[in-house]
């Protein structure tokens, strides 16, 4: 089984698809997109209820997928968990086989959602990352005994932009500083922007440090673009972006080509390791956009 971590540290061009997760999915339904995905990417991504929609969990779902030979990454935030469950999920997916983590803050919930919950928000996204750490390196829980299990593999995210001549990427530092060991970027259907992003990082060394995975989706049309820009604010999905699927005979076969198109843009930045794909439509698109991207060609 290819592993994130060999795929990033390669000199190739590694790829991630993240899976399309709802709440009432079964298990048997999560596998059977996963084995498909597998087919052309080295890790699979699973979200933690994203848009708090609750859905079977990332750690359960990660350990199904490992089941099947298949490298997960799994996404937990800071939304949803006290410091000792997020101790507690993180031994339990070590445990469990499971390496990479991607972590992150969590958007906070919406007025409107129902059942009235409640944000945690008990640790900062540094601490998270930092808790990772230690026991990656083992050096949290004093007195207790770590379970059996492979070395944790940190992630954390930022949103690319275009930067200004005096930006400083500290931020970064700071998570870098923390223990990440890969960076994940919101999703950027824009390869000059990253191309600017991915400049900074590379000028202020910090990709000798982690590796840096871009993302993209593949959108099934305009209005699918809107909503997902709507939902995810940090995405940047230029007018260019939603016009031409407006403007396309079939919307379907133009976000492939879009998402194509850059994906193969994204391979020649110097700094980007990577990409995560998603998508808004069905899973088969993401197989089609790699193909048709040409990056995994001889």
């Amino acid at each position: 089984m290819t592993t994130l971590r060999e795929a990033l540290k390669s000199q190739d061009f590694a790829l991630t698809a993240k899976l399309s997760m709802a709440p009432g999915q079964s298990a048997h339904d999560l596998v059977q997109d996963a084995r498909l995905l597998a087919t052309a990417v080295d890790a699979i991504q699973v979200p933690d209820n994203a848009h708090a929609r609750p859905h079977i969990s990332s750690i359960a779902a990660a350990a199904l997928i490992t089941r099947e030979g298949i490298d997960p990454v799994i996404h937990m935030n800071c939304r949803d968990r006290n410091r000792v469950a997020v101790q507690s999920d993180l031994l339990g997916a070590q445990a469990l086989g499971v390496s990479n983590v991607l972590l992150m803050r969590g958007n906070s919930l919406p007025a409107d959602h129902l059942p009235r919950t409640t944000n945690v928000f008990d640790l900062s996204a540094i601490d998270l990352v930092a808790t990772a750490a230690a026991i990656r390196d083992n050096v949290a829980l004093a007195g207790g005994k770590l379970p059996d299990g492979p070395e944790l593999y940190v992630g954390a995210v930022a949103t690319a932009f275009r930067p200004n001549d005096d930006w400083q990427p500290e931020k970064l530092l700071t998570k870098a500083d923390a223990g990440a060991q890969f960076i994940q970027l919101q999703v950027c259907m824009d390869a000059k922007i990253i191309e600017a992003y991915a400049a900074k990082l590379v000028a202020a060394k910090l990709t000798w440090r982690f590796q840096v995975l871009a993302a993209l989706a593949v959108f099934e049309s305009g209005d699918a673009a809107r909503a997902w820009k709507k939902k995810r604010p940090d995405a940047v999905i230029p007018r260019t972006v939603i016009d031409r699927l407006d403007n396309a005979d079939n919307p379907q076969q133009e976000g492939i080509a879009i998402c194509a198109e850059l994906l193969a843009a994204l391979k020649k930045i110097p700094g980007i390791a990577g990409a995560d794909l998603n998508t808004s439509g069905e899973t088969a698109a993401i197989l089609t956009a790699i193909d048709t991207s040409g990056v995994r060609g001889a």
